[in-house]
């Protein structure tokens, strides 16, 4: 499957919906418009037809966009604008600063790192049921510890060594009680 890139590198597969596939993705809403002509439609993500920046001065190209945590702006030379409505405004330099200083989207980071953490889980879960599959189990299995088995058999070991003493003290008595039963069955004592 291969992976189609929006503007401002937004991933299409996981940053636009399926439900609604005109609005844009949050980081780069303010490449487009709405009611103008760089409406965004998730279809042309990725091809030469994208319509981010297009009204700010811009070819199409979705280099122009730039994606931030307020929504995106595009960059079109040395000029910033951002989309309100149906047209482009230019964004001051004083604008462009405060929205960096603003950052710090904890919602998307999370999720973000979230998707991370689960891609990641799924490939060790992957190579750990290879390796099972391959006779090569890595997951260390309760009773399979050297250590723990020792433990286990010194403590069978002491019980099975103290029946067996007493099983040999009371086969002793036993056969002295008898020999003593004989004994006086005889009249010898």
């Amino acid at each position: 499957m291969v992976n189609v890139d929006c503007a401002g590198r937004q991933d299409r597969a996981t940053t636009t919906s399926e439900t609604h596939p005109y609005r844009p993705p949050r980081k780069t809403r303010g490449c487009y418009t709405t009611g103008g002509n760089a409406d965004f439609d998730s279809s042309l993500c990725g091809s030469s037809s994208d319509r981010a920046c297009i009204g700010a001065g811009g070819t199409g190209n979705s280099s122009n966009c730039i994606s931030d945590n307020q929504g995106g702006y595009c960059k079109v030379g040395n000029n910033y604008y951002v989309a309100r409505g149906s047209n482009f405004f230019p964004l001051t330099r004083e604008q462009l600063l405060d929205r960096y200083r603003e950052g710090g989207d904890t919602d998307e980071t999370g999720r973000e790192v979230r998707r991370a953490l689960n891609d990641q889980e799924r490939r060790f879960t992957n190579r750990i049921r290879e390796l099972q599959i391959m006779g090569k189990d890595p997951l260390i299995q309760r009773g399979n510890n050297k250590n723990e088995g020792n433990e286990d058999n010194e403590v069978h070991n002491f019980i099975g060594d103290m029946l067996f003493n007493v099983g040999i003290g009371v086969s002793f008595v036993i056969f002295i009680i008898s020999v003593c039963i004989i004994l006086i069955q005889n009249k010898i004592i």
